[in-house]
């Protein structure tokens, strides 16, 4: 049986999403103002709820950000226009631009299944999402590539460790090979990004001259801990 979803949406049928959700057959009901959205959210709590900003009347992310203040923690899916920036909720996920039946769907299953224990790693205030491969900081997001997310899965494994660049490379390349560990420092500097304030000055994943790297979630300056 699908699960229930509620559609937020503005009046023009050019930028609706009903007729993908009724493509792939998914039990749903729309609501075009935020009276009727917040009387839909309570009268009938969704599975999932789906905010399409490009042609909404009233302010979307306002809407999104007092519903995560009043504790409502349903999966929310924010659909806005492409270019558009804004500093959300790590909990709302965020889809730009034009809408295909593909990237809808691959986006609802995401958020409707449900993470096992292993799948989250947290680190401080590092989240990382094994499954979904996205880093959490702050109010901060970011999708990772697969390579990146097992080297951060590495580095958030073996928190204030120093990492040789030989151990990395064979846990995360699967190689002996240190002929050239620029693939290794690009991803590093990639993953600063990520979990740094200022990748610049990076003071969580910081480099260990002529050894390898070392992930201190908290920024710790001098964490105690063994080689690897």
């Amino acid at each position: 049986m699908n699960p229930f979803i509620l559609l937020v949406e503005g009046p023009t049928k050019a930028l609706s999403c009903a007729p993908l959700l009724e493509k792939k057959e998914y039990t749903f009901v729309s609501a075009c103002s935020r009276r009727e959205a917040l009387a839909r959210l309570q009268s009938d709590p969704p599975k999932l709820l789906i905010v399409d900003a490009r042609a909404l009347r009233f302010d979307p992310l306002h809407f999104c950000e007092m519903l995560r203040e009043n504790g409502n923690d349903t999966p929310l899916l924010l659909i806005l226009p492409e270019g558009q920036k804004l500093a959300l909720d790590p909990s709302i996920a965020v889809l730009r631009g034009n809408v295909t039946l593909r990237r809808l769907t691959n986006r609802i299953k995401r958020l409707l299944a449900k993470p096992q224990d292993g799948d989250i790693l947290r680190q401080g205030d590092i989240i990382l999402d094994l499954r979904q491969r996205m880093v959490t900081r702050g109010n901060t997001q970011h999708r990772l590539t697969p390579r990146q997310a097992r080297l951060l899965e590495v580095f958030m494994r073996h928190p204030n460790r120093v990492l040789t660049r030989a151990f990395l490379m064979k846990e995360v390349w699967k190689t002996d090979f240190l002929g050239d560990t620029r693939t290794l420092e690009v991803h590093v500097h990639w993953l600063r990004k990520a979990v740094e304030e200022d990748p610049a000055h990076p003071t969580r994943l910081t480099t260990v001259r002529c050894i390898g790297y070392r992930f201190a979630p908290l920024g710790d300056p001098n964490p105690q801990g063994d080689g690897l």
